[in-house]
């Protein structure tokens, strides 16, 4: 999301390169060096169909077909979709509807476990209030629609990680009912909560975020041991923080990542093949926001790096480890495009993925191969999903 109410690996040593500046053609969408073209996913989408940035939105499935999650118009209702790619990303055709009814529905984020089966959640706003809901596609559904926050209060910005059993862990911030505005910047009363299904039921909702109730933009990660990593932006009576806390047999105690005096919002999290963390977020100084990246290791957060510049505001970034440990994040600007930067045996330079329109909410996978990334891409008040594949150098 974008921040609210005016928010608007590997050792780490690195040169910042500058951005690369193909010669593209006013108007004409072209791809970044080593990318192939940019294929249209859907069209007839909303404004927002791919956010945000602590969501999941591409995956691969055990077939090995790529599937997009993503919000469409449906009868002037926005619903949740699927789209599937069967030849790595060259064509795309819708595979199934994920919500229905009169209700709008969207923020979808996607799991794959270990079965094969699609795992979505989303928001879908009961009475204008947003609620979590979920549903498991193997084929066909396995069941209807189902809500896991509870019926009262609000709950949105879902993220979905599942485990090396196949269960499902989701994480929102949400307000409690009864709940009174706190003595934060924006008077703000969101909490993070999280829940998790044993192949059984679903765990009562549990509160994870500590301090002032003024925590926001939730994303979450399993590592291959079945650890959950916790990451979101909060008040600290100064200015917003990224907090991160993990759960093994239980939830840590939430700790600041970097504490800073400017405000860092919208962070996302993945974890490499040993099971260490990534974070990646939106560093806020006066007019200013840079995307920058710290791992974990030994317990300890390491010194962060800037993957984007100071010459445009920067948004959104969205963070995926292959299983090489090649890292790639993604994020937009202010200027409407989306941008990368990837880490293998060092750091390339930032390219420009787009070239015309309004880009926004970007999400990236990451594979030995390159990696995919989906937006939504909007011009002349038409908005559509669209997709480009990265080849890896």
């Amino acid at each position: 999301m974008r921040s609210p109410a005016g928010f608007s690996p590997l050792a780490l040593l690195f040169v910042l390169l500058p951005l690369a500046a193909p010669p593209w053609a006013p108007g004409v969408v072209q791809a970044a060096p080593g990318a192939g073209p940019v294929v249209v996913v859907a069209g007839g989408v909303t404004e927002d169909a791919t956010s945000s940035n602590n969501q999941v939105k591409l995956v691969r499935d055990a077939a090995g077909h790529l599937v997009v999650a993503y919000a469409q118009e449906v009868g002037g209702t926005p619903q949740v979709m699927l789209a599937v790619s069967q030849d790595d990303g060259g064509h795309w055709a819708r595979l199934v509807q994920v919500s229905s009814g009169p209700i709008p529905s969207r923020l979808p984020a996607l799991g794959l476990d270990a079965a094969g089966r699609l795992q979505v959640i989303w928001t879908r706003y009961d009475d204008g209030v947003g609620k979590i809901y979920y549903r498991v596609w193997a084929g066909r559904w396995a069941a209807p629609q189902d809500r896991i926050s509870p019926p009262h209060g609000y709950a949105g910005f879902p993220s979905l990680a599942v485990d090396a059993s196949g269960h499902a862990h989701v994480v929102w911030y949400g307000i409690r009912e009864g709940s009174l505005p706190a003595s934060t910047r924006h008077g703000s009363i969101y909490e993070i909560f999280y829940t998790g299904f044993d192949g059984r039921a679903w765990s009562p909702p549990r509160l994870i975020s500590t301090g002032l109730p003024d925590s926001v933009n939730p994303a979450l990660a399993a590592d291959p041991a079945g650890r959950l990593r916790a990451v979101w932006f909060q008040y600290d009576g100064r200015v917003y923080q990224v907090r991160y806390a993990e759960r093994d047999a239980g939830w840590s105690d939430p700790e600041t990542v970097l504490a800073t005096r400017a405000d860092a919002f919208n962070p996302d999290v993945a974890v490499d093949a040993r099971g260490e963390p990534l974070l990646v977020w939106e560093r806020h100084e006066g007019l200013s926001s840079v995307i920058q990246l710290t791992r974990r290791a030994g317990g300890r957060w390491q010194e962060p790096v800037d993957l984007s510049d100071a010459s445009a505001p920067a948004h959104h970034p969205s963070l995926s480890v292959a299983p090489s440990g090649a890292v790639c994040a993604v994020w937009d600007r202010d200027d409407g495009q989306i941008y990368a930067r990837r880490l293998s045996d060092r750091w390339e330079p930032a390219v420009r993925l787009t070239a015309d329109g309004g880009n926004t909410f970007p999400s990236v996978l990451a594979s030995d191969q390159g990696a995919g990334v989906v937006w939504t891409h909007t011009a002349q008040g038409q908005s559509e999903v669209r997709y480009l594949r990265m080849r890896a150098r």
